[in-house]
Order: structure tokens, then sequence, then C-alpha cells
């Protein structure tokens, strides 16, 4: 019985000390504007939408252009349209500008290409308590 109370004893002390030593991966704090861009990116080009509802503010206007007309799509209906996987996973290279930065504002130019057709996104990102996507205007050229 003695043995057995020692053994649960030193049993319980490694539990301890490995749980008192054991890393704890921080909480990351806010994605910065690259990592916002390349969430952005993943969803428009990939069809993958992990995240993106986080990184989009409540008030986005999303402006797609197509020649003569233009469509606005709000936070929703711009959710929507990523989840239903318009042009997801379509080969297509990406390359990013970035037009405007300061501390508050970050304006990235970002070009998919799908063979002869690009499609110019102008992203604008607003840090308000965090990064977040505002406003898209979005166009097609070949």
């Amino acid at each position: 019985m003695k043995n057995l109370k020692s053994l649960l004893s030193a049993v319980a002390l490694l539990f301890i000390c490995v749980a008192a030593n054991a890393t704890v991966k921080p909480i990351a704090d806010k994605p910065t504007k690259d990592d916002v861009i390349n969430i952005y990116i993943d969803a428009v080009a990939h069809g993958k939408p992990a995240g993106l509802a986080n990184i989009v503010s409540d008030d986005l206007q999303f402006n797609i252009q197509r020649g003569e007309n233009v469509t606005t799509l709000d936070k929703g209906k711009f959710m929507d349209y990523v989840k239903s996987g318009a042009g997801s996973d379509a080969p297509a290279s990406t390359t990013s500008t970035i037009v405007q930065e300061d501390e508050n504002t970050y304006v990235v130019k970002v070009d998919f290409k799908y063979g002869d057709l690009t499609r110019s996104d102008v992203v604008t990102l607003q840090n308000s308590n965090g990064w977040s996507v505002t406003n898209v205007v979005s166009s097609f050229k070949k």
C-alpha cells in the first residue's frame, strides 16, 4: 500500500511539473495587414473562406465593375459569393502591389490572372481596433 501511495504521488508530481512547464502558444492579438490580405486572397482565389468573416468589416462595400455595369455587395452578399465557390480554386496567379500605406489605411491592388483574363481588386484596409477589409473595387480586363 505504501508503494501504491508513493507511485501515485510520483505520477501526480510528474503531471504537475509537466503541466507547469508546458508551453502555451499565445493567442494572436489581431491579424496583421499582410495576414488580412493573405486571407482575402485565399478566399477569393482559392475558395478558402476560413477566417474571412473575421477580417471583413461589417460595413464592407464590394463593387464589381463589368463594363458599364457595377454591382455592389455588402458583407453578407460577399460572404455568400465566396462561400458559393465562385471562382474557387481556378488556376490563377496572383500579384499584389501596395498603392497606399500609413498607420491607419492600407490600399493594395491584387491582380488575379486566369489565362487571358485578369481580375484586379483594389482592396482597402482600415486599422480600427485591428485591420479589416472595408472596401473593394473589382474590375476585369482581357
